[in-house]
């Protein structure tokens, strides 16, 4: 097994329980890790033997973009189920940061992973 890591990923979304926090987008910052079997990939060359993560960024970052949820946990449940979804994706780890959210904080995050 190999790992496709995507560092900092930076969308704008609704995210959160105040007033301000419903009506203004916010940046988030999404880390993710995906376990994908790249064997066939090495000797190929071919991308039809890869995991096309440009892929799966495109659909993370629609998915987030056009979503609205109060808590990073479910945003964090979401977009798990969305990533183990793709083919060759045996297992996923994701981080969802959302800066600026306690004050003296840089960031406040919230990871987990999950398996297919």
């Amino acid at each position: 097994m190999s790992t496709i890591y995507v560092e900092e990923l930076e969308i704008y979304t609704i995210l959160g329980i105040t007033a301000e926090e419903r009506e203004h987008k916010q940046k988030i910052l999404i880390d993710y890790w995906l376990e994908v079997d790249i064997a066939k990939a090495m000797l190929s060359d071919d991308i039809e033997d890869c995991v096309n993560y440009r892929t799966i960024n495109k659909k993370i970052l629609s998915v987030v973009e056009n979503s609205s949820y109060n808590t990073i946990e479910r945003l964090l449940g979401i977009l798990l189920e969305v990533v183990l979804a793709f083919d060759g994706v045996s297992h996923a780890k994701m981080k969802i940061a959302k800066p600026g959210a306690l004050r003296y904080a840089k960031n406040v995050s919230v990871t987990a992973e999950r398996s297919a």
